[in-house]
């Protein structure tokens, strides 16, 4: 196979710590090569210095037989290497059709550009319309309008950096689709992702990083999922099997003909008992973020029934919902409740309920010890506990705000995909974690559009459409296809 990209040597230090040490990579024309490994591994770094993103300590890059040190994304794109990165972001105000040419040089007019727009939509299997407002699109649509974009630019190398992993299984699906396109057409894809079945799915090759070195290359669709955990992390990582039956009959949260104040969600009804972790599923727009977002008092709405611990209550606020004992950890990364300046020490002494700065000095080491038995039990990738919660992969960053929480005195924890963008490793230990803290009787909400996952970890299941909780299912009825039947409306036999 012809390279059309090779990496030699490429070394970075961030601080105190070596993200690249020395990394050699080749990709061919037309392939799809996946980066595995743990969070901190240094699998963003590589793409961020591919893109223009950043640059390299040393080493040396080759793109299509020419010397390739890109100082920009914009110069980078020039040479033809397009990213889409995790958290890309999107002018609301732009047109579908102005969102794909908006880097193209050649003059266009609007015409034009809605004419060519609609026709490379239709070419990649796009239903979205051209003269669609960016902002009215689902995340799962504006991603793939950004896939169409990288064709407009007639790049040679696309560079995907863990996109889907808030999309539920028929958007990834429909990535998948449009990014074999894009290889069938001669372009080659790097991408990165958690998700060892989208890999056996997309990649031709993967290669896993570890510590900032290339450990192992591997054929992804000839290995099973457990297999290359195996290879990732040198020993067997168990997920678990599905709970065991369970009715603890003591009912910790009651929710009944709950109706948000704009009329999406109407008249959704279910209990979470003592110890148990109930999910909560479906497809985009259906309504269970905005359930999350009632019961912690962000969206306004009204209940027939609200009972806590067999009392009823009244939730208005954020605060409100901190009182009477429920705790909400975001899908959102700006709305974790972090402090991206605050050190990590600092964030999690405050979770332990210490102040640094009291002056307690015999408490505040004895705090620390803890902390930083926190920091190596999640493998929180860091040298240093006094550095910024911000510099944290945001895997890392996600372990940290759920770690707040656990620690909190809170007695229902409603988690929003609390494992997205997680390596496997730490997903397993956040899995433990979970059925500590129900032992104790603490109870879950988990949202979550990984159907797998919900599986694994919950009791029972609740599936919204449309704003409706169209079915719950005990954890021994539910499958992947149960759910997906009830999540899109179709009869559940």
């Amino acid at each position: 196979m012809e390279h059309l990209l090779s990496v030699k040597g490429v070394t970075k230090k961030h601080e105190h710590l070596r993200a690249l040490k020395g990394v050699d990579l080749e990709v061919g024309r037309g392939e799809v090569l996946g980066l595995l490994g743990e969070n901190g591994a240094g699998k963003s770094t590589l793409l961020s210095i591919l893109g223009g993103w950043d640059t390299p300590d040393s080493g040396s890059m080759v793109l299509a037989g020419e010397e390739y040190n890109p100082r920009s994304s914009e110069e980078a794109m020039v040479c033809g290497v397009g990213s889409i990165r995790q958290k890309f972001k999107v002018d609301p105000e732009l047109t579908v059709a102005q969102a794909i040419f908006r880097s193209v040089s050649r003059p266009m007019t609007e015409e034009q550009q809605v004419e060519r727009a609609a026709q490379l939509l239709a070419e990649a299997g796009v239903d979205v319309k051209a003269e669609a407002m960016m902002g009215s699109l689902l995340r799962a649509e504006q991603a793939l309008v950004e896939v169409v974009r990288m064709v407009a630019e007639e790049t040679q190398l696309v560079l995907i950096d863990e996109v889907a992993a808030t999309f539920n299984d028929y958007e990834i699906f429909q990535f998948h689709e449009v990014t074999r396109r894009l290889v069938a057409e001669g372009r080659s894809v790097i991408f990165i992702t958690h998700r060892l079945d989208e890999i056996r799915a997309l990649a031709d090759r993967a290669v896993i990083l570890d510590d900032g070195s290339i450990n192992h290359e591997i054929t992804p669709g000839r290995m099973t999922s457990a297999e290359i955990a195996f290879k990732m992390f040198r020993r067997d990582i168990s997920m678990g099997n599905r709970p065991e039956e369970f009715s603890s009959g003591n009912e910790k949260l009651e929710v009944a003909g709950l109706t948000s104040a704009n009329g999406f969600l109407k008249k959704v009804s279910f209990s979470v008992d003592r110890g148990e972790i109930f999910g909560l599923t479906g497809l985009r727009r259906s309504g269970i973020n905005e359930v999350a977002s009632a019961l912690v008092g962000v969206q306004p709405a009204t209940y027939e029934t609200l009972r806590v611990k067999g009392e009823d209550v009244t939730i208005t606020s954020p605060e409100d919902a901190v009182k009477h004992g429920i705790g909400y950890l975001s899908d959102n990364d700006d709305e974790l409740g972090l402090a991206s300046e605050r050190s990590i020490a600092k964030t999690l002494l405050e979770s332990l309920g210490v102040d640094p700065g009291e002056g307690d000095f015999l408490r505040e080491v004895s705090a620390l010890r803890e902390v930083a038995e926190q920091v190596q039990r999640l493998r929180i990738k860091t040298t240093n506990i006094q550095g910024e919660v911000g510099k944290l992969s945001g895997g890392d960053q996600q372990k940290v705000a759920l770690e707040r929480w656990i620690t909190s005195d809170c007695e229902i924890l409603i988690l929003n995909h609390p494992t997205r963008g997680i390596d496997i490793n730490a997903k397993s230990e956040i899995y433990k974690m979970l059925k500590e803290l129900t032992d104790k009787g603490t109870s879950i909400i988990m949202i979550s559009s990984d159907m797998t996952e919900l599986i694994e970890l919950c009791h029972r299941i609740g599936v919204m459409r449309n704003g409706e909780m169209v079915s719950i299912q005990r954890n021994d009825e539910a499958s992947e296809d149960t759910l997906m039947m009830a999540a899109i409306g179709e009869e559940v036999l």
